[in-house]
């Protein structure tokens, strides 16, 4: 099944996609005639971080697994969702896309088995997780710490967290529509996204490190997952000799992020007045 949430003469829907309609409680309307909003609204945004080894700048999954040892994550806030079709304003700094498959939780979890991982999965979207790369070097800063290498206490660079180029108003886009488990495997499925119509990623869910249902099963053992929180896979590289520096001039424009078999999403992209 492939549903969606949508607003139609000020009422908000949810309905069955099919071959250019929705199917609602209350009718059928074509998709050219609603406005596509996020899919839920989702308590938390939990992020996958460097979970292809493009992004870690390894050529395998084995280097990838051995140098993170576990999945890592972040988080991004609710308010910086927005949906299919609506403006992601990016800052003078530059930005880029980074295309992701968002895992949407459809019940509570807490230490689940790996049964009940799978069975909490209430579907797949594309998630664009807009990032503003030259905003992450604020985070840093430096501190008195012991240096692995050599034990001595010293004053080091620590890069800091992942917050001012995640969190910006807008930097959530998730849709169109969600398509269910039992429609799709989400283990080899292309990701690219583009920037006014040039190709910026172009990759495939198969290079994914830790799998969706080991990045929720890490998760649940850490907090409690609450209905409709949105996971994210971690996204496919760049051609860029350091992934973390990879950045696109701010411009006015579209941007695209698709995934083989769930959508394709598209927002305009318009550059901050201040």
């Amino acid at each position: 099944m492939r549903w969606a949430r949508v607003k139609v003469r000020d009422k908000v829907l949810k309905g069955e996609v099919r071959k250019g309609e929705i199917v609602t409680e209350e009718g059928e309307f074509p998709l050219t005639e609603v406005k596509f909003l996020p899919p839920v609204d989702p308590p938390f945004i939990l992020c996958t971080l460097a979970n292809t080894p493009e992004m870690l700048g390894f050529k395998s999954k084995e280097e990838g697994r051995e140098a993170l040892g576990t999945p890592k994550f972040f988080v991004k806030l609710p308010n910086t969702v927005v949906g299919h079709n609506d403006t992601v304003v990016i800052p003078k700094s530059g930005f880029r896309p980074e295309v992701e498959i968002g895992v949407i939780i459809g019940k509570s979890l807490w230490k689940p088995t790996k049964e009940q991982v799978k069975e909490a999965i209430l579907g797949y979207t594309v998630f664009n997780d807009v990032t503003a790369p030259a905003e992450f070097k604020k985070e840093s800063y430096y501190a008195m710490r012991r240096d692995p290498a050599d034990g001595k206490v010293k004053r080091m660079l620590i890069r800091g967290n992942h917050f001012r180029n995640k969190n910006r108003p807008t930097f959530s886009p998730m849709g169109p529509v969600v398509v269910s488990p039992d429609e799709i495997d989400v283990f080899n499925l292309s990701m690219r996204s583009y920037v006014n119509g040039k190709i910026i990623q172009n990759g495939s869910s198969s290079s994914l490190i830790f799998s969706v249902d080991e990045v929720i099963y890490e998760l649940s053992k850490i907090i409690e997952l609450p209905r409709y929180t949105v996971i994210t896979t971690g996204s496919v590289g760049y051609k860029a000799e350091e992934q973390s520096e990879f950045l696109l001039e701010p411009v006015n424009g579209e941007m695209v992020a698709e995934v083989e078999g769930i959508g394709i999403l598209r927002n305009e992209i318009r550059v901050e007045e201040q």
